[in-house]
Parts: structure tokens; sequence; C-alpha cells
């Protein structure tokens, strides 16, 4: 063994090692913040569709009352994770942390093939830095989704290079990954689009057609057909959805909320972020096509055209919401953080070929990943502890909610009624809590009935109790909770019917109120 190739395996091996270090810090913080955060509504609607009892009745959900409005893939994964470990927030998000570790390896193994091994470290340590971890530790799709397109990126990767040596594990790969994205979400299905074009841009220089990857492809668009079915289930809901539409705004959003959550700094604080981060990626954008510019003679530029549409996800996502799902969440595009990170990696291949220079610049990331974390999780645990500690009742409330253990405790909103059935510390009380649900009413206060459609869908599965407004009306003098929020509707709705209410003190984070319904004292 000559001195390079001995000094090459060292090099490689150290790499390994430092890989599973990442891997394990990522696995560590996530698991920690999963543990202190608290379930939100998003989450409480995945966690009550997928803790039903067989795989079988996930998908019957999904089909004929989905409550959270994805397909498949990420529900079956949680129930199985939920038959593992528990019925619990862990279980929920354990295929988000795995989406999210997946992610971090394939850049690894992608970026090591284009810049070598110091340029794949940097590249698998990067995402701990941006704001897009909190999704490891989020129990919905879009950790996986984050795996699922780095996999596709590296599949196709192997599969157009390696024609040498079987590629049926990588086209397999590519197949799996394209089909399970988008049986995973809906905005999915934009993951064909970086390896689609890449793939075009590749038939154009070798000027022939590569049939294994044009079949993975097909194969993978074909799972479409298998959410037709559950795509249908939801057209009850965008009758009177929440979301008026698209805006172009949501493009500039979609790139900010890769890497920094500054929506709560002050404005002039938020603008210069904002610029900032323009310069930076001027910058990045610069350097990469420097990079490409003198990129080597058997690197082919179809990578470099598969990272540029990667990094335009969010512009694809616009274009897809506008004119097709007629709604988009910025996170629905998270996958633009791989064209930005592998980019960054590649562009520092000379720099990091000084040993002081990466070692300095690893520790740097994984020290400022660490604290940045660990403040994380110590916000998100003061959050927690300050909902919880919202639920302590004062002696008025109590005696006023324990003096009849059978009455039913009504709430007008949604997100406080999954927090209280869940998370309150008496169990007296959480059997006791009523949803209120109006069609006419929550439209005629809130122009939309989202909550309305997923509370009677609710209704088929979940253990929760929940009661249609008029029959709320008909009780003497029942006690309801309100909640402060732009999507509450009962409050108005009560004083538009001139309903007294006693004020009986602060409760569950809310205001204990007892209602005087003149019909039913009538009756």
């Amino acid at each position: 063994m000559t001195a390079h190739s001995d000094t090459a395996s060292q090099e490689s091996r150290l790499s390994y090692f430092l890989l599973t270090l990442i891997l394990s810090t990522s696995a560590a913080l996530s698991l920690v913040w999963s543990h202190v955060k608290l379930m939100w509504k998003d989450e409480f609607l995945s966690f009550y569709s997928d803790g039903v009892a067989t795989f079988k009745q996930v998908l019957l959900v999904q089909l004929h009352h989905p409550i959270s409005l994805d397909p498949p893939t990420y529900h079956l994964l949680s129930h199985l994770s939920m038959d593992l470990i528990g019925r619990n927030a862990t279980a929920l998000r354990l295929p988000a942390l795995t989406g999210f570790l997946l992610f971090q390896l394939c850049l690894f193994f992608f970026v090591r093939r284009l810049a070598g091994n110091r340029a794949a470290v940097i590249a698998a340590a990067l995402p701990l830095l941006t704001a897009s971890f909190r999704y490891s530790a989020e129990g919905r799709p879009y950790g996986l989704l984050l795996g699922l397109y780095a996999l596709s990126l590296l599949c196709w990767k192997i599969a157009t290079e390696d024609q040498s040596t079987s590629r049926t594990p990588a086209l397999v790969g590519l197949t799996l990954s394209i089909a399970l994205a988008i049986t995973s979400h809906y905005f999915g299905i934009l993951i064909l689009i970086p390896v689609s074009l890449g793939e075009f841009a590749l038939v154009l220089a070798r000027k022939r057609f590569d049939f294994g990857v044009f079949a993975a492809l097909i194969v993978g668009l074909a799972s479409v057909g298998l959410i037709l079915p559950f795509q249908k289930a939801l057209m009850v809901y965008r009758q009177h959805y929440y979301i008026a539409g698209v805006n172009f705004h949501d493009i500039s959003q979609g790139y900010r909320e890769l890497f920094l959550r500054y929506t709560n700094w002050p404005l002039s604080v938020q603008k210069l972020a904002a610029a900032l981060m323009v310069i930076l990626a001027l910058a990045l954008a610069y350097a990469g096509h420097q990079r490409f510019k003198r990129r080597p003679a058997n690197e082919a530029a179809a990578t470099w055209v598969a990272l540029a549409t990667m990094a335009l996800l969010p512009l694809f996502g616009y274009l897809f919401g506008r004119f097709v799902t007629h709604t988009m969440e910025v996170r629905y595009v998270i996958a633009a953080l791989i064209a930005f990170v592998a980019t960054l990696a590649i562009v520092l291949e000379r720099r990091l070929r000084s040993t002081m220079f990466y070692a300095t610049l690893l520790a740097l990331i994984l020290i400022a990943a660490l604290i940045a974390n660990i403040k994380n999780i110590q916000q998100e645990r003061r959050t927690s502890n300050e909902i919880l500690a919202s639920l302590q009742l004062s002696p008025e409330a109590s005696a006023a909610l324990h003096r009849n253990p059978q009455q039913l405790i009504y709430l007008q909103s949604l997100s406080n009624f999954y927090i209280d059935s869940f998370y309150d510390p008496d169990p007296t009380l959480r059997t006791r809590f009523s949803l209120i649900d109006g069609h006419a009413e929550e439209i005629h206060q809130l122009a939309h009935d989202t909550e309305f459609v997923t509370a009677e869908n609710m209704r088929a599965f979940a253990p929760l109790s929940v009661t249609y407004y008029e029959d709320f009306r008909n009780e003497p003098n029942p006690l309801l909770i309100l909640h402060p929020g732009s999507w509450q509707w009962i409050d108005k709705q009560l004083d538009a019917d001139h309903t007294p209410q006693t004020p009986l003190g602060p409760a569950l984070g809310g205001q204990l109120v007892r209602v005087t319904n003149p019909s039913a004292g009538a009756n």
C-alpha cells in the first residue's frame, strides 16, 4: 500500500467516524427536543389519525374521514412507530427524525462523489445549523420529505455514473424515493422536477436515452394513482377552506424559513437579516457558478442542473399551489435546503484541503449547532412549561368544574381542546371536555368551515367528544371555556344571540364562563 492510498484510507475512516458523530448528535438533540416539546394542533391531527388500532384503519381514516390532510405513507410509518414504542409524541415524530438523518446521510454520499470526504462531512453537519432542523422533531411529513428528496438525488447520481456496475439498487432507490415522497405529501410530486431536468440535461449531453432511469421515473410517477382516492376525500374541505389563496410572497418566505425563524425579531433586525440572507445567497450562487465552470472533465453538467432546479423548489411550489392545489405552506418546499447545503460544501472543497481550516470550520459548525439547538430546546421547555402551568386551576374555577362530575365542559378552541384533553393533569376533567361544532355559525363568523369539517370527520374514529352548537344551546347552564384567537367563533355567536355569560375565572389558559341559554330554560 502506497503512502497516498494509506492517507486516503485514513481520511475515509475519519470521515465515517465524523459522520457517525454528526448523526448521533442530530438524533440526540432531536430526541431531547421532542421530549420537552408538547404536541400542537397539526401533530394532534396526525396523532389521532395514526393512533387507531390497525394499518387498515389508518387507510380507512385517510380515505373517508381525513383530519390530517396528507396521503397515507407518513401516517402508516408513524402508526408502525406507535405499535413499536407506544402511543406518544416521540413515536409520532420518529419517522420525521429518520427522514432527517437520511437527509444528512445522503448529503454526505452525494457531496463526497463531487468534492471528497471533507466536504461531505461539512455537508452532513450544516443542516444542524438551519431552522429546518426543527422538522426532525415534528410529527409531520416534512423531515421525511427532506430525506426522500436527498435519496432521489443520490440514487439518480449513482445510477447515471456507475454504468459499469449493477445499477439495480440505485434505480430501485430512485423509484422508491419518488413513490414514497408522492404518497407522503401532495407537494411531494415536486421531487420529480430536479432529477427529471437533470436527466434531460444528461440525455442532451450524451445524446442517448437511459431507459433504466426513465423507467424509475415513470414507475415512481405512477404512484400518483395511489393517492387519487385519498385526494378525493379532501374535496369536502375545499369549498370553504381557511386559506384564501397563494401569495407571491410565499416564494421568498420559502427560502427564509429554511435557515432562520426571525418573525418575532424587531422589524429593523428582520430587514437586516433578510438583506444578509440575500447577499449570502447571491455570493453562494456566484461561487457555485465558478465551481461549475472549473468542474472536472468527468463531472457531468447535469448534476448542477439538478442542484439548481432543487434550489428553485419554492418557485415550483408557488406555481403548483397557485394553479393546482390553491394552497401552499412554505414548509412544503423545504427540500430546497439540499441544494444550498450541498453547493456550499462543494464550493469549499479547495479551502477544506487545509486541515486547520477544515478542523476549525467543523468545530465551529458543531459548537454553534449545539449552542443554537440547546437554546431552542430550552425555549421549547419554557413554552411547554407555560402551557402546562396554564392548565392549573384557580380555586374558584376548580370548584365550578368539579361541582357536577357528570357535566360536560365545553371548549370553543380546537387547538386547546386537544391540549386539554391530552395534557390536563386531572383525569376526571379530561373525559368531560367536549368541542362545540357548528357549520353555519362557523361560516357566518369566520367565512370558513375548516374546523367544522375536521370535527365531523373526527367523530368517526377519535376517542373525543364533539357537541353540536344547537345541542349546546339546549342545555340550561353549560360551562364553557373561551380562548382568544382569530379562529374562535362561539363567543361571537353567543354575543350575536344575546346569550348571557357569567365569568367564573381563568381556567386552562382561557376564561371559564357559565352560559345561560334562555331557550333551554323555557323548555
